[in-house]
């Protein structure tokens, strides 16, 4: 597949739609159930967003080396072919 191919693109953000908002809803919408579901203090819901905030960071930082070594062959020079190398 193309390096700059719509699909890729397409992948590449829902990738990172992904890696956003799954810690979001998990984090968040289980630490608001287990708040409300064992009454525990509303204000420790902020732990649990911090968390999400946390986790979400995390992947997008793993997600963006990983990419950002993927097109770093693009800086490397290719390498020089010997023209006087006739063995295929």
């Amino acid at each position: 597949m193309k390096k700059n191919s719509w699909f890729r693109v397409y992948s590449v953000v829902g990738q990172l739609t992904w890696l956003v908002l799954s810690p979001l809803l998990l984090f968040i919408g289980g630490g608001a159930w287990l708040v409300h579901r064992f009454n525990w203090d509303s204000r420790i819901i902020i732990v649990f967003v911090l968390l999400a905030l946390a986790f979400a960071g995390a992947g997008v930082w793993s997600f963006a080396q990983k990419f950002m070594n993927e097109y770093a062959d693009l800086k490397k020079k290719p390498p020089k072919i010997d023209s006087d190398d006739y063995d295929y």
